[in-house]
């Protein structure tokens, strides 16, 4: 019995070790903490340099890439699993103080300036959330500008960007972001970290355009009764206006504002006063915005003429779009009095009575010195 129960035990040791011998160890499974992370892209706005920046916003959209295998030469481009990605909006308003330089943004040499152009940058944030990232690799990002038909503005040519955020891992296994590329065009990235088509077509971001233009309005008295110092009530309406404060040159101040301020849904009434001589421009209206300019009637014989053309009947300009250049309204009003000439008869009946009177008082006279003979 003692020999049985000894075999046992023996044969239970001998399987184990057999087993311990075929056991085949597996490593432990890398575990990452994910991570996320934030970045940045420019965006500029262009605009006259004698212009104030309109009240307008530009919106993106941000989603994942498509993912890529590896080549024999090229690198994994990853998805997050979970997306995890946002990007903000951006605003610009008359507070917005223009680069320093003076130009487009796009200006190799600073000290030769494109002519009459200036812009604002710009900062839009780009958020990853901490749960972004989960091993290292490169993951690709693609953003999008929502073209909202802004008026006036030319949005930048290329309204797609691809983003590429590279993570990589310690000695410890610690996650973090190493880098961020922004591109104009997707491509393939070599096991090396360089990328296969156009190296040198990295990207800061957006540029966009808004294309202004000025409207202007004078008036002039003239005629032999056209009082030069009488003031002329005008009334201005804008619409199809991009919001904001927009500046007035005038060479006469007297009643009237030296800037306008276009309301949210991009209307404007407001009023001015001009005499001989006066002028009223207004600085860098979008392109198609309509203007309306008529001025209050009086007891004057009114005309205007609309870009330096024929002057027609009439004191309200109608409808101008500012499509595609300035424009200008010449105001004129006259005022013409016929003078008679000869006698004035306004008094001629009364001297005519004199006459009469005194013809009649020398016929009495000498007719009684003749009966006194």
């Amino acid at each position: 019995m003692k020999n049985l129960i000894k075999g046992v035990v023996v044969s239970i040791f001998t399987l184990a070790l057999m087993l311990g011998l075929n056991v085949v160890t597996t490593p432990a499974e890398t575990v990452y903490t994910p991570v996320g992370g934030t970045t940045t892209i420019v965006k500029n706005l262009v605009v006259d340099s004698d212009a104030n920046i309109p009240n307008i916003s530009f919106a993106f959209q941000i989603r994942r890439g498509e993912a890529q295998a590896a080549t024999s030469t090229t690198v994994e481009i990853l998805n997050s699993s979970t997306g995890g990605s946002s990007i903000g909006d951006v605003s610009f308003s008359n507070a917005d103080t223009p680069n320093t330089i003076a130009g487009l943004p796009s200006d190799a040499d600073p000290t030769n300036p494109t002519a009459g152009k200036k812009y604002v940058q710009k900062q839009v944030t780009v958020t990853f959330q901490p749960n972004t990232f989960t091993k290292p690799g490169v993951y690709r990002y693609v953003i999008q500008e929502t073209n909202s038909n802004l008026p006036g503005i030319t949005y930048d040519s290329n309204a797609i960007r691809y983003l590429d955020v590279f993570v990589v891992s310690d000695a410890n296994n610690v996650l973090s972001v190493d880098s961020y590329v922004l591109r104009d065009s997707i491509s393939a990235i070599s096991k090396e970290g360089a990328y296969v088509t156009n190296p040198g077509e990295k990207s800061e971001g957006y540029t966009n355009v808004l294309t202004q233009y000025d409207f202007t309005f004078n008036k002039t008295i003239t005629g032999n009764q056209g009082d030069k110092n009488k003031r002329f009530t005008f009334t201005l309406n804008i619409s199809g206006a991009n919001p904001g404060v927009y500046p007035v040159v005038t060479n006469d101040v007297t009643g009237n504002p030296t800037y306008i301020t276009v309301e949210s849904n991009g209307t404007l009434t407001t009023t001015f006063s001009l005499t001989n001589g006066s002028s009223v421009q207004i600085l860098g209206l979008n392109q198609n915005a309509v203007c309306a300019v008529s001025e209050a009637e009086e007891d004057y014989t009114a005309t205007h003429a609309i870009d330096g053309g024929s002057a027609v009947a009439g004191n309200n300009s109608g409808n101008i779009t500012l499509a595609s250049a300035d424009h200008s309204v010449a105001f004129t009003n006259t005022r013409t009095g016929i003078i008679p000439t000869g006698v004035i008869m306004t008094i001629a009946p009364y001297a005519i009575g004199i006459l009469l009177f005194g013809a009649a008082a020398i016929f009495t006279l000498s007719r009684r010195k003749r009966m006194a003979y």
